[in-house]
């Protein structure tokens, strides 16, 4: 795979060691360039945190360090200081590759070189998997929503170096609940749909063990199918999609009990709700669950939608109608059979995945308001849709812009530049700053705020439902494999709609329809 060429952005003497900021962090290696006067033994070291101005030798949990020496011969000449083997948590489960092919590569952003005499300077040899800078824009009246959206963006450029989605850098495997967030993402900053194709058909034969997880995979399959158009490429998965759902599980109520006996590459396949289990919201487990079985319903539906089979849309109904007798109480839905306690799971998952009727929206969206982000960066991505679906756009802007604990742009305060798998250290001590997964506000600026969502395989068609809040203006380019199409806002005025052949149409109503054709 091929590498950018990068310099460092800030270089200066720290202490007894030159300092080297290449601005953000990337998967990457070093190549040292040097001009000494005579041999000498250097140290360098590399990482993604900060302590007191100099790299944090221990960063704790997945945060990267490595510091090594290296011997050079006096004159000038370039090297590579290799990094050491990545080691999975699991070995028994094959990870992605490094890019790089032999050479490893490892996330760092800082560099530290120790030299007496003459210099040495790094060079960064950073992996994006060919990911397009151009191909998306967003900008808006919010200063704040415009970093949010750079921050989110890199974030899927910097995570996209390997062959499939991965999960971050402590596992470097793909992952049902990330590849969701990361595929969507991906799909509204580039027309690039390889890597998603790669990262299912890795995913329907090595499933992971979250109930919910995997329920997503006819999901991940429709998304793929209506952003590419490649309609051919599903054919062949309807029976493995079949497998991944758990159909045979189902009871007579057509509902999945939230647990049952099902080894999974190893592990017990079990109800996660949210990760890190500390961001649950003190959802409540029982037999029967609102949250896995809103994931079912969401599966019943894309297997409907992708290969039109009638059994699955009967199916789907008898599960909505059951959710809605058994596990909803006072008109908001519950943690489970049994239960009196919502969670913000309970609350959001129904409205995401479609459960909740449009008359439950002013109940649940009172909960939701009061709730903010009780959950975990992962379910921070259903949170967001439930806002701008039952019409707390303004709210919902307000958690995607704001700083401090819980936020993305707290993130960026935290030191990272590229999306974390929790909203902080102390909530997940092994957490790692290169997870897509914290990425989602990429595809809900685009999705839910711009509004713009394929209806119809390859943006045939598309509808486009700005739910701008309070912003002024926003312009957005969403790339599609027949080019870009712009969706422009301008309060007072209304949603401007450019096709990439320059037709346009300008209109104020909630939504429209739009073909290619």
């Amino acid at each position: 795979m091929d590498s950018t060429v990068e310099h460092a952005a800030v270089c200066r003497r720290n202490g007894d060691k030159d300092f080297f900021d290449f601005g953000k962090a990337a998967f990457g290696r070093i190549v040292l360039e040097f001009d000494l006067p005579s041999p000498a033994t250097v140290n360098v070291a590399a990482g993604e945190c900060l302590k007191d101005g100099n790299i944090d030798p221990a960063p704790g949990g997945y945060r990267k360090y490595f510091s090594g020496t290296i011997h050079l011969p006096a004159g000038k000449g370039k090297t590579d200081f290799p990094f050491p083997a990545h080691i999975a948590p699991n070995p028994k489960v094959k990870k992605c590759l490094s890019p790089a092919g032999d050479a490893e590569v490892m996330p760092f952003r800082y560099v530290e070189i120790s030299v007496v005499d003459g210099s040495v300077t790094p060079i960064r040899l950073a992996y994006f998997g060919g990911f397009n800078d151009h191909a998306s824009e967003f900008v808006s009246s919010s200063d704040a929503l415009n970093e949010l959206w750079e921050f989110c963006k890199y974030s899927i450029k910097a995570t996209n170096a390997f062959e499939c989605y991965i999960d971050g850098e402590r596992e470097r495997l793909p992952y049902e609940g990330d590849a969701y967030i990361n595929q969507l993402g991906h799909f509204c900053c580039d027309a690039a749909y390889h890597k998603a194709k790669n990262t299912i058909i890795r995913l329907l034969g090595t499933p992971t063990w979250p109930i919910e997880w995997r329920l997503l995979m006819p999901v991940l399959v429709r998304d793929y199918v209506l952003y590419s158009g490649d309609t051919a490429g599903c054919r062949a998965w309807q029976e493995a999609l079949e497998n991944a759902i758990f159909l045979d599980k189902i009871n007579p109520d057509g509902l999945l009990p939230a647990d049952f006996q099902q080894i999974c590459n190893g592990e017990q396949v079990r109800t996660i709700i949210d990760w890190p289990p500390a961001e649950r919201d003190n959802c409540e487990f029982g037999d029967v669950m609102s949250v896995p079985n809103s994931y079912l319903y969401a599966a019943l539906r894309s297997m409907e939608e992708l290969y039109g089979d009638e059994k699955y849309r009967l199916m789907a109904e008898k599960l909505k109608k059951s959710l809605h007798e058994q596990l909803k109480k006072s008109g908001i839905f519950v943690d489970c059979s049994g239960s009196c306690h919502s969670s913000i799971h309970a609350l959001a998952f129904p409205i995401a995945w479609g459960v909740a009727d449009t008359a439950d929206y002013p109940a649940l969206a009172k909960q939701l308001a009061g709730r903010e982000l009780a959950c975990s960066v992962y379910g921070a991505q259903y949170v967001l849709d439930a806002c701008f679906i039952c019409g707390l756009e303004s709210h919902a802007i307000k958690l995607l812009t704001r700083r401090g604990e819980r936020s993305w742009l707290g993130m960026i305060d935290q030191g990272s530049s590229i999306s974390m798998e929790a909203w902080n250290n102390k909530l997940k001590p092994n957490q790692d700053w290169n997870h897509a997964w914290g990425a989602a506000p990429a595809n809900i600026i685009p999705r839910r705020l711009c509004g713009i969502r394929p209806v119809k395989p390859g943006f045939a068609a598309f509808t486009v439902e700005p739910k701008p809040g309070d912003l002024e203006f926003f312009r957005y380019r969403q790339p599609t494999p027949h080019g870009a199409i712009t969706v422009e806002f301008r309060r007072g005025t209304g949603t401007t709609v450019t096709l990439p052949d320059n037709r346009s149409e300008t209109f104020t109503d909630a939504s429209r329809i739009f073909t290619m054709e």
